[in-house]
């Protein structure tokens, strides 16, 4: 699979890192499925990408429509299982191994075994990820925390 091939992008976590995410992706014309726990997080998220192309327009570094096209690209839920279509699946949830193992293990099940699925992670290992799923080969995470590579699957 090659970027070209990536046309929907899950992100779960609407904290600050997924609001980056979520608005890197979606200006980049790619369909951005953000799940959060609640509609309530997800839509302050939302809320604060929304200002941030306001920003940009004002100081003439998008146009407006471009930031409309960025906001049309992103699409709000609760519900795990609307990540079901996506090509690639970020996770950028709490900094702690079992919520992001148990995560992992539901993204598993439930998407195309083709799709990518990373972490955001910089502090946990991202073998531990990729141990706890049918397809270690689909995993991805930051290079500064511990690389899966054939010796340690």
């Amino acid at each position: 699979m090659t970027a070209r091939d990536i046309s929907k992008v899950g992100i779960c976590g609407s904290g600050i890192m997924g609001s980056g995410l979520a608005e890197v992706i979606a200006r980049s014309n790619k369909q951005v499925i953000v799940r959060s726990r609640s509609i309530a997080s997800a839509s302050q998220m939302k809320a604060a990408v929304e200002k941030s192309l306001e920003k940009q327009v004002a100081k003439e570094k998008i146009s407006q429509g471009d930031a409309d096209r960025t906001l049309a690209n992103i699409t709000l839920t609760d519900n795990v299982g609307d990540l079901r279509d996506c090509d690639l699946v970020i996770e950028s949830i709490i900094e702690e191994l079992e919520p992001k193992v148990a995560l992992f293990k539901e993204l598993d099940a439930l998407t195309n075994p083709d799709a990518i699925l990373a972490t955001n992670t910089s502090t946990l290992a991202v073998v531990e990820l990729a141990r706890a799923i049918n397809r270690p080969d689909k995993v991805c995470g930051d290079r500064k925390s511990t690389r899966l590579n054939s010796s340690h699957v």
